[in-house]
């Protein structure tokens, strides 16, 4: 299999149940080929070669809980990501 890329995310989960809801709506998706879970840590581990960070985040905020976040590996910014501060403008009457 070589060196499988690693994906962590934080994801919350309370019970069994939950973490097995994780675990199946991540199987047999693109590029996953192991899913890891700890319930008290709240974090998923997601492990394959071709398996996209993004695609496997959007999966689980699709299909279990919009709250889930990326841990590793960070996003990268892209140059024309960040945004100019918004200056406020005041107004006299």
């Amino acid at each position: 299999m070589g060196n499988a890329e690693e994906i962590v995310l934080k994801v919350y989960m309370h019970c069994q149940g939950c973490a097995s809801q994780v675990s199946d709506c991540l199987k047999g998706f693109q590029g996953v080929e192991e899913v890891e879970t700890d319930i008290g840590g709240d974090r998923v581990k997601v492990k394959g070669q071709k398996a996209d960070p993004f695609k496997v985040l959007e999966r689980i905020k699709k299909k279990y809980s919009r709250n889930a976040e990326l841990i590793s590996p960070i996003p990268k910014l892209k140059s024309n990501d960040h945004k100019e501060p918004t200056k406020k403008q005041e107004v006299f009457i």
